[in-house]
């Protein structure tokens, strides 16, 4: 098994989970009734960040010298990506309520992730290719901090839209015709 292999088996792991972990909270909250609109939007954008970014690690295949530093990067990177999933739907049990008040831990992670995502892809060389990947993932971390602090129910639905609308844009368009 090569270096490659034995970290893209726990990243997988730990992504899987993740995913594992969305759907259950989804289905339960459609099953409660409790599912939302927003909910629902910002939990199809999660998904579709957790499988790009699972194949982003792809890229990682050909990394001609692997270090502990490195490990611990991608591995913190793709717990970031759970932490979203818990916090898009806290265990059960615990005494969170609706998604809507505890809305801001979510953005906040998502601002870490994408905070890690930016360090594993400079540590990957791929900084600046293409050159407006900065300039996409900084608007995510940008509005998603602006959105933990903010009490709109009108910007929070634009801006789950917004990141649903992107991340398709993303994953659909600019990485298939425009890299």
């Amino acid at each position: 098994m090569s270096e490659f292999e034995f970290l893209s088996v726990l990243i997988s792991i730990i992504i899987g989970l993740g995913l594992t972990h969305i759907l259950t909270g989804l289905v339960r909250d459609i099953f409660a009734g409790r599912a939302t609109e927003n909910h629902v939007i910002y939990t199809i954008f999660v998904i579709i960040v957790l499988v790009l970014n699972w194949w982003v690690i792809f890229s990682w295949r050909n990394h001609p010298s692997w270090s502990f530093d490195a490990f611990l990067v991608l591995v913190s990177w793709a717990i970031s990506h759970y932490v979203i999933a818990i916090t898009l739907y806290p265990p059960k049990g615990s005494d969170s309520g609706h998604f809507e008040t505890h809305r801001h831990w979510f953005l906040w992670s998502l601002f870490a992730m994408t905070m890690l995502d930016i360090g594993q892809t400079a540590m990957r060389g791929d900084i600046f290719r293409p050159w407006y990947y900065l300039v996409f993932v900084l608007h995510i971390s940008v509005l998603s901090a602006i959105g933990a602090v903010s009490k709109s129910d009108l910007f929070h639905r634009i801006l789950g839209w917004w990141f649903l609308i992107g991340i398709l844009t993303w994953a659909l368009v600019v990485r298939r015709y425009l890299v």
